[in-house]
């Protein structure tokens, strides 16, 4: 009997080691997929900014200040585990505007909506983990040569987001493709945060690029 409890001992023991260090590889995971948002966020909203200063656009001074702003929330919301569904829309919403400087707005046109059905209070969301699809229908939807249309909606209905993004395919860099590291981290890091509470499509057709997106950020 003294052998046997020893040996359930053990094997709990041997459980638990497993356990805590399968937890760590998952947090090692996504603190390296985490790294990997800013360098890229960097790159693209500093060759905006460099862009509008080498053009002497009067559109500089406020893009600046928009930079600003958003890199407050990265710097102090992006290491965080989850943030409230309306700070991380906010973020978003100021992104939207940052890379409208850059944007002939007589030749694109975006179209951003949100919409709620219920408190937002206590529904909370991983950082950063839906800004990815959309600068990436700020990037290939938007041409200086062809009219486009931009769409972004977010959702929250029943504790569920659905993000829906479409964009024309203007970009010859876009066709027949995925985008590179950016769709693929955000695929890991959703597989990670939210196991077997989400569903990911994308899809091309008729020149469109579509993303739709939808998370269980709550249990019913």
């Amino acid at each position: 009997v003294n052998s046997f409890s020893k040996m359930i001992e053990r094997l709990n023991r041997l459980i638990n080691e497993v356990y805590k260090s399968k937890i760590k590889e998952k947090e090692y995971e996504m603190t390296a997929l985490q790294a990997q948002i800013n360098p890229h966020f960097l790159f693209n909203t500093l060759n905006l900014l460099y862009g509008l200063m080498i053009a002497n656009s009067k559109k500089a001074e406020s893009a600046f200040m928009q930079f600003i702003g958003l890199m407050k929330y990265m710097y102090s919301k992006a290491s965080q585990d989850f943030v409230n569904i309306e700070e991380e829309v906010d973020y978003i919403k100021q992104y939207i505007e940052l890379q409208k400087n850059r944007i002939d707005e007589n030749r694109t046109n975006i179209s951003f909506t949100y919409s709620v059905s219920e408190s937002t209070e206590d529904i909370r969301i991983a950082p950063m983990i839906l800004i990815t699809f959309i600068e990436n229908a700020l990037k290939y939807g938007v041409s200086s040569h062809y009219e486009s249309n931009i769409k972004i909606d977010i959702k929250i209905k029943n504790g569920e987001l659905n993000l829906l993004t479409e964009n024309d395919i203007v970009s010859p860099r876009a066709k027949g493709k995925e985008a590179g590291i950016g769709i693929s981290n955000c695929r890991k890091r959703l597989e990670l945060l939210y196991p077997r509470r989400h569903s990911l499509d994308i899809s091309v057709s008729d020149n469109i690029y579509r993303v739709n997106l939808n998370i269980k950020l709550k249990d019913k």
